[in-house]
């Protein structure tokens, strides 16, 4: 994935704007991870981080419209993409005293320490932001029917011959039932 390190270290105590919209910082990791994702607005970003006591707080938004595979009947799926968030990453570790050794439980993966002080990285945060921005399951529209489990035809665009419901086990148990007690 594309790394984008951001030096938090001249960063003035009421905080620092960072906006991103490079296509690539989306685009490679769609292809890296075989994701089947396609950018119909461009995707932007912008980050707000203010230094803290024990860390940084940074809040950020990400807008744009990607498509991607209905979850039933993988046709194409806009989502629009608005997202609003705001993480505390902590520059200190703390002693998980249950454990009874030197573990640190508060460690941030998006940090990291140099020479001239933290940086963050951006490009990972804002990828986690997407995925929890994106629906798990997104539909190409609300009342899509899907595809049948048992013969692949379209029920959006017309029934199929087979009883299509055959490929859910909830139903197959019911119809079990009701010829068991007839």
């Amino acid at each position: 994935m594309s790394q984008i390190w951001v030096p938090l270290h001249d960063i003035p105590a009421e905080g620092r704007e960072f906006s991103f919209s490079d296509p690539g910082l989306w685009t490679e990791p769609w292809k890296e991870f075989g994701l089947q994702y396609e950018m119909i607005d461009p995707l932007s970003a912008s980050l707000y981080v203010s230094p803290q006591k024990e860390g940084y707080l940074i809040s950020g938004t990400l807008t744009g419209k990607v498509s991607v595979p209905c979850d039933r009947c993988a046709e194409p799926a806009v989502v629009e993409v608005d997202s609003q968030f705001q993480e505390f990453e902590s520059t200190t570790g703390t002693i998980d005293e249950d454990e009874g050794d030197e573990a640190e439980d508060e460690k941030s993966d998006l940090l990291r320490l140099t020479g001239q002080g933290w940086e963050l990285d951006a490009a990972g945060l804002l990828w986690e932001q997407f995925q929890l921005a994106v629906p798990v399951k997104p539909l190409c529209r609300p009342d899509c029917k899907g595809l049948c489990p048992v013969c692949g035809a379209d029920l959006n665009t017309a029934p199929c011959d087979c009883e299509h419901d055959q490929g859910d086990p909830r139903l197959a148990v019911l119809r079990g039932l009701k010829i068991s007690s007839s």
